[in-house]
C-alpha cells in the first residue's frame, strides 16, 4: 500500500473515524483504531458512529473519545426543521474538538456530509465512493489482495504509514454486563463452567436469513445428538422469528431474544462454545471476543463480509 503523499502523521493530533453503521461493520472497523494508536500514539482518536451501534466502540481503550448521531433525527428528510437542528447541533459539536484528520470508513453520502463537518483540512475516503466524493481531499487507492472488508478498512490505516498487524478487535465488555447475564444464565438453569451453543436465527434483510424451519431442525439436532443447552439471542425486532422456531421444535432452548442490549449480548457471545448465525452482526462480535462461528451465508459476498479468521467456518 502506497502510503499517502504529504501527510505527516506526527504533525497530525486530532483524528475522527467516521463509521456510523451497521453493528457488524462496525466491529469490522475496530482495527483501525488500533493500529493507528500503536503506530502512532500520540493521536486523540474520536470515533463518529449512530446511537445505535455505540455500544460497539464505547470502552475501546485506543479511543479518546465516542460521539453519536442520532440515527432517526436525520431520516425526518432534508427540509424537516428537528433535522436542521440535529444539524446545527452536530457541526457545532464537530467543530469544537478542532480535528485535522477525518476518515470515513463508511463510504455513503450521509457519511461523507459526517466527515466534511468535521472541518477536518485533510479527508480521507474510498477510490470506489461516488457519493460524495468531492468532499474529499485524500483518496485510498485500490488494494486487490484486500478481499475481505477488514483489510480494506486497514488499508486506510497503511495508506496512513500504520503497522496493521496483528489484527485486534478491541470490543469491551462492562463488568455489569458480565454480572447481569451471569445473572440470566443462572435462572435459565445454565451455570458457569457449563457450556452452551448460542444462535442467532436473524440477519439484517429478510432474504439474508435462513427459515425458521430449519432452525428448529437444527436446535433439535443438537438436543438430540449433543445434548448441549441452546441460547437463542437476537433483538427486540427478532420476537416473531423466536415464537416461530418455540412453535416448530419440542427441544428446548433458552430465549433471551429481546432481553439484552448489545454489550449483553458480546457477554452472551463470551461464553458460548460456539455460535452459529447467518450474515448478521453478531457473527462479528463473537469473531472480536475470539469465539469460534458457524455462519450461514447465501446472497452476499461472503469472501467480503464473512467470519473474520481461519478458525471460523462458512456454508454458503
Amino acid at each position: 500500500m502506497r502510503q499517502a503523499p504529504q501527510i505527516d502523521m506526527q504533525r497530525i493530533e486530532r483524528v475522527a473515524i467516521v463509521k456510523l453503521s451497521s453493528i457488524g461493520d462496525v466491529v469490522h472497523a475496530l482495527p483501525v483504531s488500533v493500529a493507528l494508536k500503536r503506530s502512532f500514539p500520540h493521536l486523540q482518536i474520536t470515533w463518529i458512529t449512530e446511537e445505535r451501534c455505540a455500544e460497539m466502540v464505547t470502552g475501546n481503550p485506543y479511543l479518546h473519545e465516542v460521539l453519536t448521531i442520532p440515527g432517526k433525527a436525520w431520516r425526518h428528510g432534508a427540509w424537516h426543521p428537528r433535522t436542521w437542528q440535529e444539524v446545527h447541533r452536530m457541526v457545532s459539536l464537530l467543530r469544537s474538538r478542532r480535528f485535522q484528520l477525518a476518515i470515513d470508513l463508511q463510504g455513503l453520502l450521509k457519511s461523507a456530509v459526517a466527515a466534511w463537518l468535521t472541518g477536518a483540512p485533510v479527508r480521507i475516503g474510498y477510490h470506489w465512493q461516488r457519493e460524495g466524493a468531492w468532499m474529499f481531499n485524500r483518496v485510498v487507492p485500490k488494494e486487490p489482495t484486500s478481499v475481505h472488508v477488514v483489510q480494506e478498512y486497514l488499508d486506510v490505516a497503511r495508506y496512513l504509514g500504520a503497522e496493521t498487524e496483528p489484527v485486534e478487535f478491541p470490543l469491551f465488555i462492562p463488568p455489569e454486563a458480565e454480572e447481569r447475564v451471569c445473572r440470566l444464565l443462572e435462572e435459565e438453569g445454565i451455570s458457569p463452567p457449563e457450556g452452551f451453543i448460542s444462535i442467532n436465527p436473524s440477519a439484517g434483510q429478510p432474504f439474508k436469513r435462513w427459515r425458521t424451519e430449519r432452525w428448529a431442525e437444527l436446535i433439535t439436532l443438537i438436543d438430540r445428538q449433543y445434548r448441549l443447552p441452546v441460547v437463542l439471542v437476537g433483538g427486540k425486532a427478532d420476537r416473531p422469528l423466536a415464537e416461530e422456531i418455540r412453535a416448530r421444535t419440542s427441544a428446548p432452548f433458552v430465549d433471551m431474544v429481546g432481553r439484552t442490549n448489545l454489550k449483553e449480548l458480546a457477554a452472551i457471545l463470551r461464553r458460548s462454545v460456539v455460535h452459529l448465525c447467518g450474515d448478521t452482526g453478531s457473527a462479528h462480535i463473537s469473531v472480536a471476543l475470539g469465539r469460534p462461528v458457524i455462519g450461514l451465508y447465501g446472497p452476499t459476498n461472503h469472501l467480503r463480509t464473512s467470519p473474520y479468521g481461519q478458525e471460523h467456518r462458512m456454508v454458503t
